[in-house]
């Protein structure tokens, strides 16, 4: 009889020990992966509010992104992305971006980290076309921390 009793006690102990995920996720909850997904929400919004200089603040001096693309002219740095994002943003109206961060990857040695998320995007472009358009698919996103914050460095 003492035996299943204190097998319970052992697997409540083993269970209480895990690590803290962010409720609702997988994710481990500690200040990285905070702080990445205060980054993420930081982004959403700004993109949301077509607010260039919003996304341009957190992303990384060394950013690069290939646009999920082979050609030369989706490529972008931060010096070409200043310089676009603007414009294309200007594009759009009523602008809704969806996140679900499905996991998140610390890697100390380097100072840099990844998630993987689902996004949902919709959007009108109404010069071109005043239907609502939309886009979804499950992408990564890259960051370096830059001074002890942690900043977009590919995957937008």
């Amino acid at each position: 009889m003492k035996t299943p009793l204190s097998l319970s006690l052992c697997l409540t102990l083993l269970v209480a020990c895990g690590a803290r995920r962010i409720p609702g996720t997988e994710i481990e909850d500690n200040d990285d992966t905070r702080a990445i997904l205060k980054v993420m929400e930081q982004y959403r919004a700004a993109l949301e509010a077509r607010d260039a200089e919003g996304v341009l603040k957190l992303l990384s001096d060394s950013f690069k992104d290939e646009g999920g693309s082979s050609k030369m002219e989706d490529r972008m740095d931060l010096a070409t992305l200043q310089k676009k994002l603007p414009a294309e943003l200007a594009k759009v109206e009523d602008v809704k971006l969806d996140l679900s961060v499905r996991k998140i990857e610390i890697f100390s040695e380097t100072s840099t980290a990844s998630a993987v998320y689902t996004y949902n995007l919709s959007f009108r472009m109404p010069r071109l076309n005043n239907k609502p358009q939309s886009e979804s698919e499950i992408k990564q996103m890259w960051f370096k921390r830059d001074k002890g914050q942690w900043k977009i460095s590919s995957g937008i």
